[in-house]
């Protein structure tokens, strides 16, 4: 017992606890006045003497939880013994009293289950910072700590100013983690490959230039300035398509009127201005792991064009599909989005693995409506099916109703068809499948619509 105290002693100090000689002795004291079989006897008495303050109170909790709960700890490393659903509790807890001791601990262990680096490959690490935050839900971070924060909830008029600060507090704190778990990541490359080399991996290109895949969550933030633009540029040259496709009806007035000089003969027909009303675009996105910065950057793509569309109806799939028009529309922020579909299992039907088949099919039984020849179909996803029925089919059936399909590639066009990939059977079916790679890319695609 003696030995448990010391040690998770020991661990509070690590995590910057202020703990004294004194307040140790203390400790040891008051476990000989308590019953030792009482766990929260243990607990109370304890805190009483090494958690003085509130706001070390969650971080004693969670080590006595560690050091009292029967799971055995490796020296120097207690949070091995914390589940991943545990150890994202107490980084809520330690984001929320910005204890910088603790988060630099929960970075290291969550780099050592998730980031899952791979010695010798010449990379800046991006990758292993998203999957790391990723298997922590990064995106429900902030919604979670503003739900934890103590500060009163005021109401009337100030509410408004006081959610606010709130979300912006959270997120102050979410982006300060992300930074340790760059910091750590980075310390990792250093240490095996020198900083030299890790520096050269560091030249960022800009936000127009930077891979969807492998981009970090800060770049595909970046990206939103960029994309809003080309939001505007789709829907005028989708309107300007629609308006050399709508056939030319004659205005009879203008032309009874021309027909008086000529005797009453219409030698000269006039006819009515084109006015089309807005296009209607449909989004079917790919959340899948495997393209989960892409489907971000989709998702916040589709957010930024909510108001240049008539209709925009947004699906997301990974093995179902599922619409979430709603919470775009509902949405304050693209982080909100995110969190919600990962929250509702949106887009998963069985076993939450890749199967294009089963989610086009899905959209053409439940969806198809959505759908008329006034109606351009947005298709993002890298086709890799896991070797499934591919129901190219379904996609056919989307293109004989709407206006156009295209597909937008996140994957070089050089490993299509490669492995499970199934690019090429579903190309049939579109009036164009692009690499779509980058903004820059994107950027072309949209230009080329002219």
């Amino acid at each position: 017992m003696i030995d448990t105290v010391y040690s998770m002693a020991l661990e509070m100090r690590r995590m910057r606890i202020p703990i004294a000689t004194s307040d140790l002795v203390s400790a040891m004291e008051a476990l000989t006045l308590i019953d030792l079989a009482d766990r929260e006897s243990v607990r109370e008495s304890l805190a009483t003497c090494l958690s003085k303050s509130r706001d070390y109170r969650d971080t004693f909790n969670a080590l006595f939880d560690l050091y009292f709960g029967g799971a055995p700890i490796e020296d120097g490393r207690p949070l091995q013994a914390l589940d991943d659903p545990a150890l994202r509790v107490l980084l809520v807890t330690a984001l929320s009293h910005r204890n910088r001791g603790l988060l630099r601990e929960i970075a290291a262990e969550a780099v050592d289950r998730h980031a899952k680096i791979q010695p010798g490959r010449a990379v800046a690490g991006t990758f292993y910072i998203f999957r790391t935050l990723r298997a922590l839900d990064g995106d429900g971070l902030a919604h979670d700590i503003e739900t934890a924060d103590p500060t009163p909830r005021l109401a009337d008029a100030t509410s408004l100013i006081s959610r606010a600060a709130r979300a912006e507090r959270a997120q102050s704190k979410v982006s300060e983690f992300e930074r340790i778990v760059e910091s750590e990541v980075r310390r990792r490359l250093v240490a095996e490959r020198g900083a030299d080399d890790v520096a050269v991996s560091l030249r960022n290109p800009l936000p127009e230039d930077s891979d969807f895949l492998t981009a970090s969550s800060e770049t595909i933030e970046r990206m939103s300035a960029v994309i809003e633009p080309l939001g505007r540029t789709l829907s005028r040259l989708l309107l300007e398509q629609q308006r050399s496709a709508t056939g030319r009806r004659l205005d009879i007035r203008a032309t009874i009127r021309e027909s008086l000089s000529t005797g009453g003969t219409p030698v000269t027909l006039r006819f009515l201005p084109p006015q089309p009303t807005k296009p209607r675009l449909v989004v079917i996105a790919d959340i899948s792991g495997s393209v989960a910065s892409f489907a971000s950057f989709a998702l916040q793509l589709t957010f930024a064009m909510r108001s240049q569309f008539s209709s925009l109806r947004s699906f997301v799939f990974i093995d179902g599909v599922d619409e979430v028009t709603d919470l775009i529309g509902g949405s304050r922020a693209i982080t909100d989005t995110n969190r919600r579909i990962n929250e509702e299992r949106r887009g998963v039907w069985f076993d939450g693995h890749s199967d294009y088949g089963h989610a086009l099919f899905s959209f053409t039984e439940n969806h198809l409506s959505a759908l008329d020849n006034r109606t351009t179909v947005l298709i993002l996803g890298d086709a890799r099916n896991n070797y499934r029925d591919s129901r190219s089919d379904a996609l056919e059936q989307i293109r004989a109703r709407a206006a156009n399909v295209y597909w937008l590639n996140p994957e070089r066009r050089s490993v299509w068809d490669d492995g499970d990939s199934i690019m090429r059977e579903y190309a049939e079916h579109c009036d164009a499948v692009v690499e779509c790679r980058t903004i820059r890319q994107l950027d072309a695609f949209i230009s080329a619509l002219t």
